[in-house]
């Protein structure tokens, strides 16, 4: 498996990937700009070969890290990879002098949520009707000092 930083040429796949797993996925303009408008964004990608099987896209702006979407085939699921994928960002915005992380989630994704957890996050607060589906979220916020 290679992790490494997303380039234009990953648009493609990461608008496939996107498609297959998420109801409401970004388009390949929003892609291409996190890679090429965004000064404030990284993508992280995972590929098992030739085949894009996952990433994490985030932000970082001055001391605070965001993380918009963390992506794995369901193929590839509890394998840990996802946790790697946390694992590289959060070295990468140590480095940057980062000293909080924040996400949300979908109240109804429980594997999410326990992943966040068991990394450090805590629940903060519950966004009501944050997805375009109506779902709310919990905003959850970690340390990372």
């Amino acid at each position: 498996m290679e992790f490494r930083k997303a380039k234009k040429e990953d648009l493609r796949a990461l608008t496939s990937l996107e498609k297959r797993v998420f109801t409401s996925p970004w388009t390949y303009e929003q892609f291409n700009y996190e890679l090429d408008g965004n000064e404030f964004s990284d993508t992280i990608v995972i590929y098992d070969q030739d085949i894009l099987i996952g990433y994490i896209n985030y932000w970082i702006i001055f001391d605070q890290a965001t993380v918009n979407k963390v992506c794995i085939d369901e193929k590839y699921r509890k394998q840990g990879l996802a946790l790697k994928l946390f694992e590289i960002m959060n070295q990468e915005i140590e480095n940057k002098g980062c000293i909080v992380t924040t996400l949300e989630v979908r109240v109804s994704n429980t594997p999410a949520i326990n992943l966040y957890k068991k990394l450090g996050f805590s629940v903060v607060t519950k966004k009501k009707q944050y997805y375009s589906d109506g779902e709310d979220a919990y905003y959850m916020v970690k340390g990372v000092m």
